[in-house]
């Protein structure tokens, strides 16, 4: 019988390529996604640090206390920004998780037709080597029978 060959391995190898594409581009904003939560907290910490060291310098001029008034919020305000981009990358990695679930289901259902065929093709070949030993079996008894005669 012939070697077992899948029609679909391309297809199939193509698939897996897909997968693992699209889970990379999931660790992709997952991480982008923890840079901007982290950068999120360090800005609420410096914004924090600079309202309590003003706070415990007792000699700072108007102006220096202005700009560090404006610089703390600032720091918020870019910390409101990265907390609303961590947000869209969120929504974007929800997204991005849902199409890695459809890409290893594509993968797995390429796989079990695979596995399908392969038992198949093993069932086929068994019988064809069972035929096969029948065969053989019955012929030596034939002979057998030809040398007694």
């Amino acid at each position: 019988m012939k070697r077992f060959t899948f029609s679909l391995e391309r297809v199939l190898d193509f698939r897996r390529q897909q997968q693992d594409v699209e889970r990379l581009r999931l660790e992709a904003l997952a991480a982008e996604r923890r840079r901007l939560e982290q950068d999120a907290v360090r800005m609420l910490e410096q914004s924090r640090s600079t309202r309590t060291e003003c706070a415990s310098t007792a000699s700072l001029s108007a102006l220096e206390l202005r700009q560090a008034y404006e610089y703390s919020n600032a720091l918020r305000r870019s910390r409101d920004e990265a907390l609303g981009q961590a947000g869209r990358v969120e929504r974007q990695r929800s997204h991005q998780q849902l199409l890695v679930v459809a890409a290893r289901r594509n993968v797995r259902l390429l796989e079990l037709l695979r596995t399908r065929k392969l038992a198949r093709h093993s069932r086929l070949a068994g019988r064809e080597q069972e035929a096969l030993a029948g065969e053989l079996h019955l012929a030596k008894l034939r002979r057998e029978a030809e040398k007694n005669l």
